[in-house]
């Protein structure tokens, strides 16, 4: 009996190793061939099919036969739920980062929450505390979460009032430019800023500046703008702050406007928002857009510029800020994340590179850009600037730049020929300490996004990557082990119950290889090497066979109810998983085709098991005995009886030779009684074959 137990854990082993292997094979392949994502979502959608028509009809069908279905289906719902749970334990630690799929419905969650925390934060804004239910929830899906490093600039004084801030978490100092001994306040959670500019339209008039990592809530100007247009509350409220003396002061304090100025665009602007529903802009954004339109074509490292259209030149100075800087002034630090570009009017900046003590200092005068790499790359500035005599110049923020490729053609064609002659790969591994690998994942990317129109990647937050995904790599192995969780039960089971056939073999192995060869792709891009990606998914192909071992010799013992509540755990652990984890990420992926793909895969899978030799026999208790052995043993079905359940128990192997191979006599004891029991079987068999099946 010890050598029955032994042989039947290792094939099933060897089973669970042969699933498997096509792991590490879709691994392997994103070496060298990166299929599109319709490819993929083809091909998971076909493997998710056989798995589905293999599960049904060599496990399921098998207990459904016995008259077990109650138990069965206990087992199934335990198995699903235990899936679930255990899936939603890994995914909460970063195992959500296996799939596209997974990631997205994390990601949607998330978002459900910060929703939920968005509305609980603004009504406690005075502002916004007589908003409706209906109101709260048109502006919530508007609101951004950003998160500042300690250091960070949110705003510059100057820039165009595009947003209204909340803090969320941290501390926000607010500074006067003019007045830069100490910051103007400071600002703790569910404190609003830049709401008087907001309002009034007028540029901000301090510098927000994140004392400790912060997070904010934005709220675009624009989304403000549409409420005032739809919500007679919020409008309301918004003309009873247009008549508080707190706008009238920080019109005359911040903004430089007289008293009869300030009271005559506030007795505009509050009767025009009664009539149309809009607040007109008390004091224009300063851009001296006809100065560059001038000067363009002589612009120095900025190339990108030379040869516009007319009409992508207009669209260019629009974007742009004018703003003048005194002596002495800092315009960026060295390490700051490069959120602006510069373009000189006149004066001289000194650019230092604290790190290069005897090299001599770089000066950029009139006509000069710089900082145009590590905002193109959306890096951290490598130098520090700062004004050596009173500057003017016209800065571009990065997320105007953004907005501006995606309505000038010509200069995003610019950009692609930067991107692809290796400029921005050689800046990113000389300046930005990028290795090549990852020089050339942002260069891919960020032709991608100028092809689809979207921002620009951020150079800056590839390099934050390992470091906030330090815990990502095991959680992303815990994930795709869980997944491969069930098919070892699955092996197990079907082992001990002598119902493995070649349609669930080949439907595990035609699932695993594109559920390798999408995570795989998905590992890559989260900055993890080959090496590594490999190494996880050969070690989960000896995890599914010691699984599948371990199995099937827990499995060995139950009784016959036992053993059906033990393959309905591990069919709706398998059933769950398919549902939560392949057919999303196939028609994320694949769209449409995914239900043909899926019926294909379904088909191929039926189709495989009449490919298996040999008529199938049943017993005498309904329990159908398919011929599996000839996977291991060359096509004979040597299955010994067990008296303890009253029908036959597979040993997956040609024993005799198997003994022999092994050292042992021919004539051994252990031998003998397999020969004999090989030959018990066959004539069993061939009853079979003249009587029909019962």
């Amino acid at each position: 009996m010890a050598a029955v137990f032994e042989s039947i854990a290792w094939s099933a082993f060897v089973l669970g190793v042969v699933s498997a292997v096509s792991l590490p094979i879709g691994a392997a392949t994103t070496r060298f061939w990166r299929p599109a994502d319709r490819t993929i979502g083809m091909l998971m959608a076909f493997g998710g099919g056989a798995l589905l028509a293999a599960l049904t009809i060599d496990l399921v069908a098998s207990a459904l036969e016995r008259g077990h279905f109650d138990t069965l289906a206990v087992g199934a719902l335990f198995g699903g739920l235990l899936f679930v749970v255990l899936n939603q334990a890994v995914n909460e630690r970063g195992g959500f980062l296996r799939k596209a799929s997974t990631t997205l419905y994390h990601l949607r969650g998330v978002e459900h929450e910060r929703v939920r925390d968005i509305v609980s934060r603004i009504r406690e804004a005075d502002l916004f505390s007589e908003l409706s239910a209906r109101d709260f929830k048109a502006i919530a899906p508007s609101v951004r979460s950003l998160d500042f490093p300690a250091g960070g600039m949110i705003y510059r004084a100057g820039d165009p009032a595009d947003a209204l801030y909340i803090v969320a978490a941290g501390t926000v100092e607010l500074w006067d430019p003019r007045q830069g001994a100490a910051p103007l306040s400071r600002l703790q959670r569910n404190d609003v800023f830049a709401l008087h500019s907001s309002l009034t339209g007028a540029p901000v008039s301090n510098t927000a500046v994140a004392a400790t990592d912060v997070s904010v809530w934005a709220i675009p100007k624009s989304s403000l703008d549409a409420l005032l247009l739809n919500s007679a509350e919020f409008t309301q409220r918004a003309h009873r702050v247009l008549r508080s003396d707190e706008i009238l002061g920080y019109l005359m304090q911040a903004q430089g406007m007289d008293e009869a100025a300030a009271r005559e665009w506030l007795d505009r602007a509050a009767s025009t928002l009664l009539a149309s529903g809009r607040i007109p802009a008390a004091v224009p954004v300063q851009r001296n857009r006809a100065a560059f339109l001038e000067r363009i074509t002589r612009i120095r490292r900025f190339p990108l510029v030379h040869g516009l259209p007319p009409e992508e030149q207009e669209l260019f100075a629009d974007c742009l800020i004018y703003k003048q800087h005194c002596r002495g002034e800092t315009l960026f630090h060295q390490g700051e994340p490069a959120t602006r570009l510069y373009f000189v009017d006149h004066g001289r900046v000194s650019l230092v590179d604290p790190l290069a003590h005897h090299q001599e200092l770089l000066v950029v005068r009139e006509d000069d850009a710089f900082g145009g790499m590590a905002v193109l790359t959306g890096g951290r500035h490598t130098m520090t600037a700062v004004a050596i005599e009173d500057t003017a110049a016209w800065e571009l923020r990065r997320k105007d730049l953004d907005a501006l490729l995606a309505k000038a053609p010509g200069l995003a064609l610019r950009l692609q020929v930067f991107v692809r002659t290796g400029e921005a790969a050689t800046y990113l591994t000389m300046r930005q300490r990028f290795d090549v690998d990852k020089a050339e994942r942002w260069c891919r990317a960020a032709l991608r996004c100028i092809e689809a129109r979207q921002p620009l990647p951020s150079a800056a937050a590839m390099a934050r990557e390992h470091k906030d995904n330090a815990g990502a790599p095991l959680a992303i192995f815990l994930g795709i082990t869980l997944d491969g969780i069930p098919e070892s039960l699955v092996i197990g089971a079907s082992v001990v119950d002598a119902s493995i056939s070649i349609s669930l073999l080949v439907g595990l192995f035609l699932s695993n290889f594109p559920e390798a060869l999408s995570s795989a792709a998905g590992m890559r891009r989260q900055g993890m090497a080959f090496g590594r990606v490999m190494l996880m998914w050969g070690t989960l192909v000896l995890i599914t066979g010691a699984g599948a071992a371990a199995g099937s010799l827990f499995f060995s013992g139950a009784g016959p109810h036992a053993f059906a509540l033990i393959q309905g755990l591990a069919a709706g652990a398998m059933l769950t998983m398919i549902a939560e984890t392949m057919l999303p990420e196939a028609y994320l992926k694949g769209g449409s085709v995914v239900g043909l793909s899926t019926l294909i895969g379904f088909l191929v899978a039926i189709y495989s098991k009449t490919l298996e030799p040999g008529p199938v026999a049943h017993g005498a208790h309904g329990h159908r005995s398919p011929p599996v052995t000839g996977l291991l043993a060359g096509g004979q079905p040597d299955r010994p009886l067990r008296a303890d359940r009253g029908y036959p128990v597979l040993v997956q192997q040609e024993v005799v030779g198997w003994h022999v191979a092994a050292g042992q006599h021919p004539h051994h004891p252990a031998v003998v009684e397999h020969r004999e029991v090989t030959a018990a079987i066959r004539e069993h068999q061939a009853q079979a074959m003249h009587q029909g099946p019962a």
